[in-house]
């Protein structure tokens, strides 16, 4: 069974928060997304923290510093509880090797202390925001590491989810490409990563901001791209003796790996045309 929510209460002042997707230990994009959000009181993190980039304890030092609040993904479950690997996923053979030399790498390199916390993580958070309410979640509300994909989920099952959690929309990261969909009764968000690229050929990453001016009815998601300087991270990747195909992927914008698991409509190296984007 899904674990229960544990409730967080945004202030009712607050007009816009700011959530984050798959850190992943790139400590580039979450300086530049802790210096672009630096003026909203409230910041989320919705789980895997580290995997693929290199020197996890800084990204997890800025995160704990700053203030985000954080949710479990599976990765951190991975970490926090002592596992084998991290859960991911993967069923293709190329995608689950390289997916355990990232997960080897960040668990020998997480200090003690940080694995201990990120095993206190709860799975799910549900905001209470005015008359309003949210449901934060990794994957999905019934799995960590469900994939859930814009192409292949349909507004019936998102609805279903929306009416069994009683909320007005749901945000979740996992896949690392973020998607925007409207359906009876509120919304789903993919908010996207900060750990690497949305395959889209280019290197900037993408998180969500939710709106909720005086007057409205329910919070409103969009996603925001977010413009960094991957060189830094990229050098200490290699500094790490992580694979070049990861370094790759951060200065081309493309999918090296684990990309077996995109479905045919998500493949395709293109922008994303996100529902509900306006400028960053």
């Amino acid at each position: 069974m899904p674990a229960e929510p544990i409730d967080f209460e945004i202030s009712p002042g607050c007009d816009r928060i700011a959530l984050c997707g798959g850190p992943y230990s790139n400590f580039g994009a979450v300086e530049a997304f802790l210096a672009q959000t630096a003026s909203l009181p409230h910041r989320f993190c919705l789980g895997d923290i580290g995997g693929f980039g290199p020197q996890p304890n800084r990204t997890l030092d800025l995160l704990r510093q700053a203030g985000v609040v954080c949710l479990q993904g599976n990765y951190d479950y991975a970490v926090g509880a002592g596992e084998r690997d991290c859960g991911c996923g993967y069923s293709d053979p190329r995608d689950r090797q390289f997916a355990q030399i990232s997960y080897d790498y960040t668990y020998a390199h997480t200090a003690p202390g940080h694995r201990a916390w990120l095993h206190t993580l709860p799975p799910l958070i549900r905001l209470h925001w005015r008359d309003g309410s949210i449901l934060l979640c990794h994957g999905s509300p019934d799995q960590v590491n469900e994939f859930v994909w814009e192409s292949t989920t349909a507004d019936p099952w998102i609805t279903a989810c929306l009416e069994r959690y009683g909320v007005d929309g749901i945000c979740a990261t996992h896949t690392g490409i973020p998607w925007v969909r409207a359906v009876p009764g509120g919304f789903w968000c993919n908010v996207g990563v900060l750990g690497r690229p949305a395959h889209e050929g280019q290197p900037h990453v993408y998180f969500a901001e939710l709106e909720f001016p005086a007057g409205c009815a329910a919070p409103v998601p969009r996603i925001v791209p977010l413009v960094y300087n991957p060189e830094p991270v990229v050098a200490a990747m290699a500094e790490a003796g992580l694979p070049q195909e990861f370094q790759d992927s951060l200065l081309s914008g493309v999918w090296t790996t684990c990309a077996e698991v995109l479905p045919e409509a998500e493949r395709a190296v293109r922008p994303r045309q996100v529902r509900g984007e306006t400028s960053g």
